[in-house]
């Protein structure tokens, strides 16, 4: 498998790969990495497929990865998925293409994880939980029963979302934030209780 990003989520995937079994076939990135990592980096330059060996996108911020798996994908790249062995999953959960979840999160039952999602280590991910395309959350972060994380948003390190509420499209979640009331769409909140920062866009 590649990974696309080589900077720190990119050396974290890159060892839930190792530590699956699986074959780590290199990174692709824009730039190189300012430290070193793990297997060979190669400057993307637009170039096909390589013999169908799938690639993850390895980059945090919701934005970017969508345009990065835009390029990959009209390219002819096909995406994988990444799951940590020291992960753990509750019965009936889905995964779309693309998505990462790191050790020892949980991801409980009949919950679902859309394209290009991102679970990073640490996390409990509630049942019948939705996480929308391209979603971001980040380490030790809970996520209640029934909670909905619409496209593009993103939830800090640390932070609680009670059960059954709706994160918004793009909005973001600061660390440790304590999530008790619906979030709208491209919204900033933090605090606990969590409240309005500012507007994202």
């Amino acid at each position: 498998m590649y990974v696309f990003g080589a900077g720190n989520f990119g050396r974290e995937t890159c060892d839930a790969i190792v530590e699956s079994g699986a074959v780590m076939s290199g990174f692709l990135a824009d730039v190189l990495p300012e430290r070193e990592v793990r297997a060979p980096v190669t400057i993307f330059d637009g170039s096909p497929a390589a013999h169908g060996i799938p690639i993850v996108v390895a980059i945090a911020d919701p934005e970017s990865r969508t345009a990065v798996v835009s390029r990959l994908g009209s390219c002819g790249w096909r995406f994988g998925n990444v799951l940590h062995p020291r992960a753990s999953l509750g019965s009936g959960v889905s995964f779309g293409e693309g998505s990462i979840v790191l050790a020892l999160s949980y991801i409980s039952t009949d919950a679902r994880l859309g394209r290009h999602v991102h679970i990073n280590y640490g996390v409990t991910f509630g049942h019948d939980s939705i996480a929308e395309d391209f979603v971001t959350v980040l380490p030790n972060s809970t996520i209640g029963g029934g909670v909905r994380l619409c496209s593009g948003s993103t939830v800090g390190s640390g932070a609680t979302i009670l059960p059954g509420l709706n994160i918004g499209e793009r909005a973001i979640v600061g660390a440790g934030a304590v999530v008790t009331k619906d979030v709208p769409a491209d919204t900033v909140v933090v605090g606990i209780p969590a409240r309005t920062m500012r507007r994202v866009r």
